[in-house]
This record gives structure tokens, C-alpha cells and sequence, in this order.
């Protein structure tokens, strides 16, 4: 039996029982006004705790571990689980599982600020590489086999890889041919797939990670999928060393005891929904919307067309700095991006992006590229830079003493804050990082910086 027949079931059910227990709201019979305004009573309705015949989520036996074995079935996953808290939780999750104190993994450094959380608790020591960069559209490529080989030739104790591919852009990586690399040298291979919750469902230019051969992957359902925020999951791959057991124990380390049921009803709806024929049919036609409209973008638009996520319009207009064409996108169309450098901007589309939408889209770029307007770039277009790690992000974290000092004046110190422009909130300094004249120039030239937090040696 699914979760939401049981939620239904519950409320056939003529002897409904009377229930002292959490949530206090009392499945509705209760609710703050203003509450009820927003969100309705619905939502209240399904909000139950682990009540007899409910489940619980630390440690399922009933309706949510059938539902998690269904879920591992479509997605061809060893396990899926289930996640309450976003992607978040995932990528901690796993790295916690895998990684010990003073173990050493490679990770990209445009990941999710997910990671070095996942730094700070394991006690891990991190060995950071920048993918590829495009300078014409100011993005970080997907990661090559080459990329990692180069690395791996100067490190054999890594333990663990964390990519993210897609990336925030859209950009995949060579995943099958990564996951064999890592298969060679012992190395558990794991991927925030956070934005590429709709690959199992469509036609993609990459498969699911773990299909290509990853151990381990990270999706949110709530990013391109239609679910709610935070809903995610772990999906861990049928070849995977990596410890099932481990995987709940460390979960019940970090969830809440009380998982949201509506939020494990979105999951269960969302993904039957994209799973049936009705689902992949509406995904079909997104995509075929997204053709015609790239197909229909004015001459001075470009769309990003590497190897890309089709759902992420990457798009910039000819002689025109990104970030003024998004301006005007805002106050005069009232349209919102998710994201604008100085080249290129970024629109994430899902299953809830409606044709109406993509046309407006595309009216208001014309309106645009008619009026030939022409923004000199307002921002120098630099790279990231790797700084050199003085401490692990744990020792930088249990740090007890910082002062906070002038920018100008922190060359040599050790960084006691997260540094970084978000989105895409790829870091430009993190705790333990020393601060040299190159970075004190990117900060200057990409935030509005003016002090930083540094340590107290």
C-alpha cells in the first residue's frame, strides 16, 4: 500500500481513531489562521507522525520501504531513499558514509556549499580541481576523464571523487568513462545530480549517474521535477560497495525523527507521475517546446548548446552584457532569471514550465535584440582561482578565534568565512584557505567585499 492510500484510507475509515500524539495541530483540527489562508487544509490533513501503520522513516518496515523499493525499481537503483531535507542532506549523507578523518577526496570545485559541509563533519581533506572553463559564456564545463587522470597521476590515496554533472548550468560530464577510471584506482565515485532529477525519464545527452557507473548519486526532485522544496533523493547503484546499512545509520544521524508525510506523499506522486505514460509524455513535450524555442530565438540571441541539459537555457545577446539584458528582462517584463554573469544568462525550465512561459520568454528577448542596446561589461571575466589550503575545513571550523579585518589588508592571512557569489555559489574562499593578492583582486573585482573574517594564528 502507497503512503497516500494510506492517508486516504485513514480518513475512510469510520472508527477513525482518536489521536494523542504529534503533530499538536491534530491533523487539522487546529490551524493558525493566517497558516490556513496559505497553505489550506489539505496539507494539514496528511500531516501525521509515525502513528501504527505509518512507518517510520529511521528505520522502514512497512509502507515507506515498499515505496522505497518501488522507487529503486524505476530508477534501477541497489536502494533509493527517501529525502525530506533537499539534496543537502544527501551529499552529507554519503560523504560521511565513505570518508573518515584525514581521508583525502578529489572534488570539483564548482560543487554545492552541500560539500563542504560534508567537509567540516568528516574531518575529510579535500583536493580541489577547476573543470574546464568557458570564457565566452563565463561557465565551468563538465569534467573530463582527462581531468582527473592528470590528478590521479600525482595522488594515490584518494578515496573518494564528488562531481556535479549536471552542473548548475546544464554541463555534463564524461561520466561512464570516469566511473571506469575510478573503478581502476579503488575510488568510490559519487555525483550531485541535484539538477538532473528528469534524466531517467526523458532523452537526455547523459544517462542517470549511476547508470554510467557511479557508485552513488545525489537528485532533487524539487529543482526541474515538479516535487516540493526540499524533496530529494540517494540513489546508490546496483555494483556499489557502499554500505546500505551505513547509508540509514548515517541518515538517522542528521534527519529530523519527525519527516514531513506530505513531503514523502509529494515524492511518491511526483515520481509515479513522471514514471507513468501521462508523465513522460508531458516530458516529451517540454522538450519539444524548448526546440521551438530555441528554434525561434531572434538572430542576435545565442543559445549554449554544448553538452547540455536541454532544460537549462543558457542564452546571451550579442553586444549586450548579460546582466543589463536581465535588468531589463526584470523591470520591464517582469521576467526573472535564475541567473546572470556578464555573459550569459541563466533560465532553469522543468516539468511545470509552460509553452505560454517560453514564449514570453522569447518576445521579450526580441523586444531586446530590437532596440540594439549596447552595455560595455561591467565585470572583469576571471577565473576562479584555487587557493592554497592551510587547514582542513573541520580544523578551520573549530577554530575559536577570528577577527574580522579589512580586505586590503588580509593578504597572508588564513580565510575564516565561506567567500562566494550565490548563485552559482562556487567558492572563492572557504574556512582554512590563505588569502593571496590574486584572490583579494577576484574578491574586488566580483563582490562588494569589504571586510573578511580571518583566523587568529
Amino acid at each position: 500500500m502507497s503512503i497516500i492510500r494510506k492517508i486516504k484510507d485513514y480518513y475512510k475509515n469510520k472508527k477513525k481513531r482518536i489521536l494523542f500524539t504529534t503533530p499538536s495541530h491534530s491533523q487539522g483540527d487546529f490551524i493558525v489562521p493566517n497558516a490556513k489562508k496559505l497553505i489550506g487544509e489539505q496539507f494539514f490533513k496528511a500531516d501525521f507522525s509515525e502513528i501504527e501503520g505509518f512507518d517510520n522513516l529511521r528505520n522502514p518496515k512497512g509502507i515507506i520501504k515498499n515505496l522505497q523499493n518501488e522507487i529503486s525499481d524505476i530508477y534501477n537503483s541497489k536502494k533509493t531513499f527517501l529525502l525530506t531535507n533537499g539534496s543537502t542532506s544527501g551529499i552529507i549523507t554519503l560523504m560521511l558514509a565513505v570518508l573518515s578523518e584525514n581521508d583525502r577526496v578529489l572534488i570539483a570545485r564548482n560543487c554545492h556549499i552541500s560539500v563542504y559541509n560534508g567537509l567540516v563533519l568528516s574531518g575529510a581533506k579535500p583536493i580541489w580541481f577547476l573543470p574546464e572553463y568557458d570564457k565566452e559564456w563565463e561557465i565551468y564545463k563538465g569534467v573530463k576523464k582527462s581531468n582527473i587522470e592528470n590528478i590521479l597521476k600525482k595522488h594515490n590515496d584518494i578515496k573518494a571523487l564528488i562531481i556535479t554533472s549536471p552542473t548548475y548550468e546544464g554541463s555534463f560530464s564524461e561520466l561512464d568513462k570516469i566511473a571506469e577510471l575510478c573503478k581502476q584506482s579503488n575510488i568510490t565515485f559519487i555525483v550531485d545530480e541535484a539538477h538532473g532529477a528528469l534524466l531517467n525519464f526523458g532523452e537526455f545527452k547523459s544517462k542517470p549517474a549511476i547508470l554510467c557507473g557511479a557508485d552513488a548519486s545525489v537528485q532533487s526532485l524539487h529543482k526541474t521535477a515538479g516535487a516540493p522544496n526540499p524533496c530529494a533523493l540517494i540513489h546508490i547503484s546496483q555494483k556499489s560497495r557502499i554500505s546500505i546499512e551505513k547509508i540509514q545509520d548515517t541518515l538517522n544521524l542528521i534527519n529530523t525523527t519527525s519527516p514531513s508525510y506530505p513531503l514523502l506523499a509529494a515524492i511518491e506522486a511526483d515520481i509515479k507521475y513522471l514514471h507513468s505514460s501521462n508523465g513522460r509524455n508531458k516530458l516529451s513535450k517540454l522538450l519539444n517546446e524548448i526546440r521551438e524555442f530555441k528554434d525561434e530565438l531572434p538572430d542576435n540571441a545565442e543559445i549554449y548548446e554544448g553538452n547540455n541539459d536541454p532544460t537549462k537555457l543558457l542564452i546571451k545577446i550579442k553586444n549586450t552584457a548579460a546582466q543589463s539584458a536581465a535588468n531589463i528582462l526584470n523591470k520591464r517584463f517582469h521576467i526573472e532569471e535564475e541567473f546572470s554573469n556578464n555573459k550569459s544568462m541563466l533560465f532553469i525550465t522543468g516539468i511545470g514550465t509552460t509553452n505560454k512561459k517560453l514564449k514570453e520568454l522569447n518576445n521579450a528577448l526580441k523586444a531586446i535584440c530590437k532596440e540594439s542596446i549596447i552595455h560595455s561589461n561591467t565585470l572583469n571575466s576571471t577565473k576562479y582561482i584555487l587557493p592554497k589550503s592551510i587547514y582542513t575545513p573541520k580544523q578551520a571550523f573549530q577554530s575559536l578565534q577570528k577577527d574580522r579585518i579589512d580586505i586590503d589588508k588580509s593578504l597572508g592571512k588564513t580565510c575564516a568565512e565561506i567567500i562566494m557569489n550565490y548563485p552559482p555559489g562556487i567558492p572563492i574562499l572557504l574556512p582554512g584557505e590563505q588569502i593571496d593578492s590574486s584572490i583579494i583582486d577576484f574578491i574586488k573585482c566580483r563582490t562588494n567585499i569589504k571586510q573578511i573574517d580571518v583566523i587568529v594564528e
